[in-house]
C-alpha cells in the first residue's frame, strides 16, 4: 500500500505478534493483510489507494472490544493503529492533552503522572495495557471511574480522522471554550470504525487528587448487599467508583474515594460503618496505587486466553446486584464458569466466559432475555463472528435510516470501513 521501505506496511505473517490481530482472527475474521502506518499521513495514503482499488479496510488498536461493532468474514487490510503512538500536545494550564489513536490508555496514564505534580484521564475499561485511547472511542467503553467522571464522551473534546477516500476530517477543539455548534465528536463515539479512521484525540485530563483510598467489604448476602448500596446511593459519601464481584456465595464490594485527605479519612470510616449495619466487614487502604490496582483487576477478565467471551450488559441501577446474581447462575445452569462484575453505581455488568459450544449460546439467549425483561440492554463486547453475525440490528432503525445512513454515504460511499450496526 504505502510504497517506501520506511513506512510500516507489512503483511499479516510478519504482524502475527500483535495482541489486536490475534484476537481478530480468534474471531473467526479472515485477515488478508496488516497496514501498520506511524503517522496520521501514512493512514490517509493507505485508505486513499483503498478506496481507489475498491479494498476493505477494518481498523484494529489493541482488539480488546472488536464485537463492540461488526466483523467481516473477510477484511482485505486491517489498519493496525498502535503504530501511531505518541503525545501531540500537554497544556497543563488548560489541563487537556491531545493523543494519536494508537497510544495505550496504560501508556497515557504513565505520561499524565509524572507530568508536573500529577495528572490523571479518569477513562479505565478493562485491559488499559492493551486498549488504545481511539479503540476505546470507537467503541465507547469505560470502567468504575464513570461513576464520578462520566464516560468517554465527557472526557473528549476534539476528534481527527481519515474518511473512506482518504480525506481528513475534523471535530470540536483543543478546550471546552473552543467546543461549540453540533458537537460531532460525541456522535461518532461508539461508531466502532464504521464511519471513519480516528486518528488523533484532543482530551480533558485532571490534576491528581491529595489523597485516595479504596474500602475492601465482604457482605454474606444478596438482601445485604442490595440494602447496603440502597443505603450508599442515599448517603452524603461521593465515591468514585464501586464495583461488586460475587465471591461464591458472598459479594466483595470496593469502593474508591478521592479528595483531600482529612475528606478522604471521614469517608472510609463512613463507610465501613455504614457496611457494618448490614453485616458487611472490611478495610479500608490509603493511596491511589492501591485504589487503581484493585479496581483493576475487578474488572479486567480473567486469564489471556483467545477463547474467552464478553459481554456489557446495562440494568437499571437498583437491580443491578440482582441482575448480577441472575447472571451468574444462569452461567451455573449452562455448565460455565463465569466471571461477572458490577459497576454499582451505573446498572453496568461485565461477563466473562472462556468456553465455546453450544452452552454458550444458550448463555447468551439467556442473557438476553433475562435482561430485557427488566428494561436493559446486552451489548457484545468479544463475541465470535458466528455468534455475532445473528445478534441483529444493535441502533433503533429510525437512527439508522434517517441518521446514521446518510452520514455513512457521505463518508464512506463505497463500503470501505465496516458496515454500521
Amino acid at each position: 500500500m504505502v510504497e517506501s521501505k520506511e513506512k510500516s506496511s507489512m503483511n499479516a505473517a510478519n504482524e502475527a505478534s500483535s495482541p489486536g490481530i490475534r484476537e481478530l482472527e480468534s474471531l473467526g475474521v479472515r485477515v488478508k493483510h496488516v497496514e501498520k502506518p506511524a503517522k496520521e499521513r501514512e493512514a490517509q495514503q493507505i485508505l486513499a489507494k483503498a478506496f481507489r482499488e475498491k479494498l476493505t479496510v477494518f481498523p484494529c488498536g489493541g482488539g480488546t472490544a472488536l464485537a463492540s461493532g461488526v466483523l467481516p468474514e473477510t477484511v482485505d487490510i486491517v489498519l493496525d493503529t498502535t503504530g501511531m503512538s505518541r503525545v501531540l500536545a500537554f497544556d497543563s494550564r488548560n489541563l487537556n492533552l491531545a493523543v494519536l489513536a494508537g497510544m495505550t490508555l496504560e501508556a497515557i496514564h504513565d505520561f499524565l503522572g509524572v507530568q508536573e505534580k500529577g495528572f490523571f484521564l479518569p477513562l479505565d475499561p478493562p485491559l488499559v495495557q492493551r486498549a488504545t485511547i481511539g479503540g476505546v472511542y470507537a467503541a465507547n467503553t469505560s470502567g468504575p471511574s464513570r461513576l464520578r467522571y462520566g464516560t468517554v464522551r465527557d472526557q473528549v473534546l476534539g476528534v481527527r480522522g481519515v474518511d473512506a477516500r482518504g480525506n481528513e476530517v475534523g471535530f470540536g477543539g483543543k478546550t471546552v471554550k473552543n467546543v461549540s455548534g453540533y458537537d460531532l465528536t460525541k456522535f461518532f463515539i461508539g461508531s466502532a470504525g464504521s464511519l471513519c479512521l480516528i486518528t488523533s484525540i484532543s482530551l480533558r485530563i485532571y490534576p491528581l487528587p491529595d489523597s485516595a483510598s479504596v474500602c475492601e467489604l465482604t457482605l454474606g448476602k444478596l438482601e445485604e448487599l442490595e440494602k447496603f448500596l440502597s443505603a450508599l446511593r442515599t448517603s452524603v459519601l461521593v465515591p468514585s467508583a464501586v464495583v461488586v464481584e460475587p465471591i461464591g456465595a458472598a459479594f466483595r464490594v470496593l469502593t474508591g474515594f478521592e479528595g483531600h485527605p482529612q475528606a478522604v479519612d471521614r469517608e472510609n470510616k463512613d463507610l465501613l460503618a455504614l457496611a457494618g449495619q448490614f453485616g458487611g466487614t472490611g478495610e479500608s487502604r490509603v493511596g491511589r496505587k492501591a485504589m487503581v490496582q484493585l479496581l483493576r483487576t475487578a474488572v479486567d477478565p480473567p486469564g489471556a486466553g483467545l477463547d474467552r467471551l464478553a459481554l456489557k450488559i446495562g440494568v437499571p441501577i437498583a437491580q443491578g446486584s440482582r441482575t448480577l446474581a441472575a447472571v451468574g447462575k444462569l452461567a451455573q445452569e449452562c455448565g460455565l464458569v463465569a466471571k461477572t462484575t458490577l459497576y454499582a453505581g451505573n446498572g453496568v455488568i461485565l461477563l466473562y466466559i472462556r468456553a465455546q459450544g453450544d452452552a454458550v449460546s444458550r448463555l447468551i439467549n439467556g442473557v438476553r432475555e433475562l435482561v430485557r425483561s427488566s428494561g436493559g440492554y446486552t451489548s457484545p463486547v468479544h463475541l465470535h463472528h458466528t455468534l455475532l453475525s445473528t445478534w441483529g440490528s444493535r441502533v433503533d432503525s429510525g437512527l439508522h435510516q434517517f441518521v446514521l445512513k446518510p452520514i455513512k454515504e457521505k463518508l464512506d460511499p463505497s463500503g470501505v470501513f465496516p458496515p454500521i450496526l
